[in-house]
């Protein structure tokens, strides 16, 4: 009986410690658990403090059926495994002013769409205005600039379109007027450029004068990066990168996600696969974490979880089973629990409490920005780039990553409004490329592929779902169950691929 009482004193002065009032017969359920401090602790994250049997009783068996999180060393020739990213401590800083998360001040009024779009010109044509070569004028001076004379211009594109001649025409429009600049067919060059061009964007025009308030292009700038070399650190870790695990989902490809976790946590593989695991200090999930309701037609009866909070829970359950050493950055995506219109603000924390209480999992919206280890990262899922291959005729969904390059050129994430994909008229443009990113990582296409542009890598990842009905009507091939892996001292990518031989 003394042993009984005193475990029930330790069980009410834990509780109390907690400021968590026992009802019932908690205290005996409590007593009878594996490890009362965990259950107490479990629930406390949960922001639960009126603790009934049935709670201790639930929350004790989901953390008996959990399997231990961390890593489990693996031992070769008498030697346990270490990763190298365990023993160093993390460089990460999330720069919260490029992130709509709690900034978010739109009202969808006439001014906000007014303002939007003038501070969009503002940012982007500060950008050209800095290149050596271009010298503009503003566009109500060309009415004086005489015939065939050169004249130099920034605007925003109001239309394009094909002439009755063949030509492609645009409409370009600063602050104060307008004109209509021509790429003549015959010049090949000058209809190649004019192709990538999209209603919305801001561009530099260097050309001759026509007629009153029409110019023949020479040359189209876009704002762009600046020339640059790849930035590597001296570090020798890695940064990893996930997207589209669409948990809820009948196609959602659980066992090869547990095979990921296994690797990561270097359980499995050999010597070289886990040198590569354990050199990851950073997991970055860009978005479509959960496959949602009501997404698209009839999605309901494509659901495994048919409750987004459950989605979140397999979620949370999924993503604490990564190592504690590893930083875990989460976007959102559209099938996530936000607003499906950029920019997007982080998961809320009703849905995902338990990942809120990890001091190694980051909420971010899409896009964000990130400084890790010294470079600077871009987060974004990825839902403008439909618009864009839907509108470029050389762009397309097997290579995704040049269709992201084009984002770069034109320094914006949001290449055309009133398509497909809505965007939020934000009082603060969180949509133009701001800064250079040395690494960008997007999600979104369900395919993987990367590229290099001006010191910016491009990471496109693929997803952790089968193809969809959907993707065959298109004819789209994903690729499911790869993890790319980006050296941040080589800047090499490397791939792990999870998903079994003629899966």
């Amino acid at each position: 009986m003394g042993i009984t009482k005193t475990i029930e004193k330790e069980i009410i002065d834990y509780a109390s410690k907690k400021n968590i009032l026992l009802q019932g017969k908690a205290l005996e359920a409590l007593r009878n658990a594996s490890d009362f401090k965990k259950v107490l602790d479990a629930l406390e994250k949960e922001n639960v403090f009126i603790v009934t049997k049935e709670a201790v009783e639930k929350k004790s068996a989901a953390l008996e059926e959990k399997p231990k999180s961390g890593v489990k060393l693996k031992v070769v020739g008498g030697k346990a495994f270490v990763p190298r990213a365990k023993e160093l401590s993390p460089e990460i800083d999330i720069l919260k002013e490029y992130d709509v998360t709690d900034q978010s001040c739109s009202e969808g009024t006439v001014s906000d769409f007014l303002n939007y779009f003038r501070n969009k010109f503002g940012l982007l044509s500060e950008m050209l205005r800095k290149r050596h070569t271009l010298r503009p004028k503003p566009i109500k001076r060309v009415k004086g600039v005489a015939k065939n004379e050169g004249v130099d211009l920034i605007g925003m594109v109001y239309r394009k379109w094909v002439t009755k001649n063949g030509h492609i025409a645009f409409q370009l429009e600063d602050l104060e007027d307008k004109c209509i600049v021509l790429a003549l067919k015959d010049d090949e060059h000058m209809t190649q450029l004019a192709e990538r061009i999209m209603p919305d964007d801001v561009l530099g025009v260097k050309g001759v004068k026509f007629a009153e308030q029409l110019v023949i292009a020479r040359e189209i700038l876009w704002p762009d990066l600046p020339m640059r070399q790849p930035r590597g650190i001296e570090k020798g870790v890695s940064i990893a990168s996930i997207s589209d695990m669409h948990v809820g989902s009948k196609l959602f490809l659980e066992k090869e996600f547990y095979h990921f976790l296994d690797w990561i946590n270097c359980r499995i593989g050999s010597r070289k696969e886990r040198e590569k695991a354990g050199s990851i200090k950073y997991l970055m999930i860009v978005g479509d974490n959960v496959d949602g309701i009501g997404i698209y037609p009839k999605q309901f009866d494509e659901l495994n979880i048919r409750d987004i909070r459950e989605q979140y829970e397999e979620f949370s359950k999924l993503i604490m089973e990564i190592p504690e050493y590893i930083e875990v950055v989460i976007c959102p995506g559209q099938h996530d629990a936000v607003r499906w219109a950029d920019p997007q603000p982080a998961i809320p924390k009703e849905f995902v409490k338990e990942l809120y209480g990890m001091g190694n999992v980051h909420f971010v919206g899409s896009p964000s920005w990130l400084d890790v280890e010294g470079l600077k990262v871009l987060l974004y899922h990825g839902g403008s780039l439909h618009d864009l291959i839907s509108s470029v005729s050389f762009l397309d969904a097997a290579h995704p990553e040049k269709a992201t390059i084009e984002l770069l050129r034109k320094r914006d994430l949001m290449p055309a409004y009133g398509l497909k994909q809505p965007y939020v008229p934000e009082r603060k443009d969180f949509m133009v490329i701001k800064e250079e990113p040395d690494l960008f990582f997007l999600g979104d296409m369900h395919h993987n592929s990367y590229g290099s542009y001006r010191g910016t890598t491009v990471i496109h990842n693929g997803t952790w779902q089968s193809r969809t009905n959907y993707q065959i009507k298109l004819g789209h091939i994903p690729t499911p169950g790869i993890v790319p892996i980006v050296n941040l001292q080589s800047r090499k990518i490397n791939e792990t691929a999870f998903m079994e031989r003629g899966a």
